[in-house]
């Protein structure tokens, strides 16, 4: 097989063997696949959230929901009515939450990283919930978690929650009036 090496001026070609079912090396062919089966995302305070229509009158309409550092992109009404409908029922849940965490520091923290996704929904997104309490003597408040499809939300406070239902709700209403005019 044959790769590319690259020095401060000058790149090289090199052909080298392998026996089958060695591993591969940069530059060469693989074979595998990789997935991302879900992650979590933690939220606390007024989340910044924007909707984003595309191609509406088509049938490749699609909304983009960004969520913090995260976008989601929707294509029917029906599961963005889904997801809102599951989130507020989660409300007498959520008021166990603190108003507004005052500390986000260490709770929001994970790392010296950043990290973003992407992720399209559709059809009957499965969702469900529940509240981790939070521990005496730590920083880390009680949680609200929804997991809707592959996302894990985790929601650090009521104001997470209240700025989250409302976006949620705006997009089933945009795509429910796109539906109403251009039909779905």
């Amino acid at each position: 097989m044959t790769s590319k090496q690259r020095t401060r001026n000058t790149t090289t070609d090199t052909t080298t063997t392998r026996p089958e079912g060695a591993a591969c090396g940069i530059g060469e062919r693989a074979d595998g696949t990789g997935q991302v089966i879900g992650f979590s995302v933690r939220l606390a305070g007024r989340v910044p959230t924007r909707l984003d229509l595309q191609h509406a009158g088509t049938p490749e309409v699609q909304l983009g929901f960004s969520a913090g550092p995260v976008l989601v992109y929707l294509g029917s009404h029906y599961t963005a009515a889904r997801i809102a409908q599951s989130w507020a029922a989660a409300a007498p849940v959520a008021t166990s939450l603190v108003p507004h965490l005052s500390s986000r520091r260490s709770v929001l923290t994970a790392g010296p990283w950043s990290v973003s996704a992407m992720v399209r929904l559709g059809g009957e997104a499965t969702i469900t919930g529940g509240l981790l309490p939070g521990r005496r003597g730590s920083e880390l408040p009680s949680i609200l978690r929804l997991q809707v499809g592959p996302i894990t939300w985790e929601l650090c406070d009521g104001a997470s929650y209240t700025t989250m239902l409302a976006a949620w709700r705006k997009a089933a209403a945009l795509l429910a009036t796109v539906d109403a005019l251009y039909g779905p």
